[in-house]
Formats: structure tokens, C-alpha cells, sequence
């Protein structure tokens, strides 16, 4: 089940990552990073912050992704015990795997 969970949140992170990310001063890329901390090994942060580089060099973010991004930094849900417990929503990501398939 673990392993589920991580593929989901690998597969969730390179969906926000291109979606949203782009940008030193980005709050996308400052949400991606909390997501990355709260990995339960360095090498799963470690795959998790190339993840979100690679995003950034494929796409810039819009006006309205980087407000949705600072959004949830502004609301304090986007917490290490969030993802743990499974509620990525609360860090703007999907729990729907399909989710990767839809534009």
C-alpha cells in the first residue's frame, strides 16, 4: 500500500510540477519544496526535487496557478502530516492517478 502511495504522490508531483512551477521566486516551486521535504528518505526527496526541476524547465506557470500555489502557503494546510495521512489535496495534487491523463 506504501508503495501505492508513493507512486501516486511521484505521479501527483510531476503533475504539478508541469502544471505550475517555473521561476526562482515562485511560490509553486516553494509549495513543490514543502511537498519534497516531507519525503520519508533522502533519496525519495531527492527524486521528488529533480522531479520539480525538471518541471520548471518545461513550463512556466500562469497568473492564476501562481495565486492558487501562494493560496495554499497563505493557508497553512500543506503540512508533512497532510501528505502522510494521505490528504494531497490539501498541498493542491490529486489522490486520482488518472488525473495524470487529463489535460
Amino acid at each position: 500500500m506504501r508503495s501505492f502511495l508513493s507512486c501516486l504522490l511521484a505521479a501527483a508531483l510531476l503533475l504539478i510540477g508541469a502544471a505550475l512551477l517555473s521561476g526562482c521566486d515562485s511560490a509553486c516551486k516553494e509549495l513543490g519544496s514543502k511537498v519534497c521535504d516531507c519525503q520519508t528518505s533522502r533519496s525519495r526527496e531527492e527524486r521528488c526535487r529533480t522531479a520539480i526541476d525538471a518541471a520548471y524547465e518545461n513550463r512556466e506557470p500562469s497568473d492564476g496557478e501562481e495565486d492558487t500555489c501562494q493560496s495554499i502557503l497563505d493557508e497553512g494546510t500543506c503540512t508533512c502530516e497532510a501528505v502522510e495521512a494521505d490528504n494531497l489535496a490539501a498541498c493542491g495534487l490529486s489522490n486520482d492517478a488518472a488525473s495524470i491523463w487529463t489535460d
